[in-house]
């Protein structure tokens, strides 16, 4: 198989992805956002990023999967699934996931990114990618 290309039908628009990304520059996550959008005419790359719970898009699993798995009222409200090899057939579900909160980077790696990292960020984003040592 030829470097840089795969095999399965979904991965083959990533490529598009990487294609126009080498062509752009970006300076933000809202670049990266844009470049995964304009990387397929078809509209088949789709960014998922998250904007104050508002920027994750929920699928109506029901219909896809109901064809192959037991029906699980109520779904929709569960936030987590558990899928054990040593239980098959089992699935353990949660309402809840457990939320993680990002830490801050590390004074050392804050000093890095703004020395070294900032001198190429454009002027205009350099204090959303690399802010000034907190």
């Amino acid at each position: 198989m030829v470097p840089g290309h795969t095999k399965f039908k979904c991965d083959g628009s990533f490529g598009l992805i990487k294609e126009l990304y080498r062509k752009t520059t970006v300076d933000c996550v809202d670049h990266i956002v844009e470049v995964v959008k304009k990387s397929s005419t078809a509209g088949l790359n789709k960014a998922q990023c998250y904007e104050n719970g508002k920027g994750f898009q929920y699928l109506d699993l029901n219909s896809v999967l109901g064809i192959f798995f037991k029906k699980l009222s109520g779904l929709q409200k569960y936030q987590h699934f558990l899928f054990e090899a040593a239980n098959p057939g089992i699935v353990k579900a949660q309402l809840v996931a457990n939320v993680l909160i990002p830490s801050r980077l590390d004074y050392r790696r804050q000093e890095y990114l703004y020395h070294n990292i900032r001198p190429f960020v454009r002027d205009e984003f350099k204090n959303i990618t690399c802010p000034e040592p907190i």
